[in-house]
């Protein structure tokens, strides 16, 4: 039987791909395309955020690289727009973009914008651990949430505006 356990962790976020229509629909090496595309952010942790993950549970490294040139603790959060069973059937309530808020927990609009680079926002992810058909111990993190505690606007390159 599966366990179940959100995780909130607080601090900068990069990249944050968390809407549907900025969705990453490729992924490395084309991970997501078979979901349609998926949600991520790459988030700056303390030592003792990054334990609260992995005392949940979560099986989640810092990026390496990160860790050796900046001596930062980044994480990489994911959630993937379709996820469907073992039977091909979809899942909807594991799926989709991910729940975000304004500092104030009131629904994030399109009109206050694209989340930039170094927002503050308090994370929350959801730890599933279960038993794998082996008989092993797997963990499943997936993002589920967000709250935008300090907003950085995203500055569109020119190119990107099509000027």
């Amino acid at each position: 039987m599966a366990k179940y356990k959100d995780v909130t962790t607080t601090g900068p976020i990069e990249w944050a791909k968390i809407f549907e229509n900025n969705r990453d629909m490729e992924g490395y090496e084309g991970d997501f395309v078979k979901c349609e595309g998926a949600y991520t952010l790459n988030q700056i942790l303390t030592q003792a955020d990054l334990e609260k993950l992995e005392e949940a549970g979560s099986q989640k490294a810092p990026i390496k690289k990160r860790l050796i040139n900046d001596k930062q603790i980044v994480v990489k959060f994911v959630r993937k727009h379709l996820v469907t069973r073992r039977d091909g059937s979809i899942l909807p309530q594991a799926g989709g973009a991910p729940k975000v808020t304004d500092a104030d927990g009131n629904p994030w609009t399109e009109e206050m914008g694209l989340i930039g680079n170094g927002s503050t926002a308090e994370v929350t992810n959801l730890i599933t651990t279960f038993k794998g058909q082996d008989g092993k111990m797997y963990s499943r993190t997936t993002l589920t949430g967000l709250k935008i505690l300090e907003h950085i606007k995203h500055e569109e390159k020119e190119e990107e505006m099509g000027w």
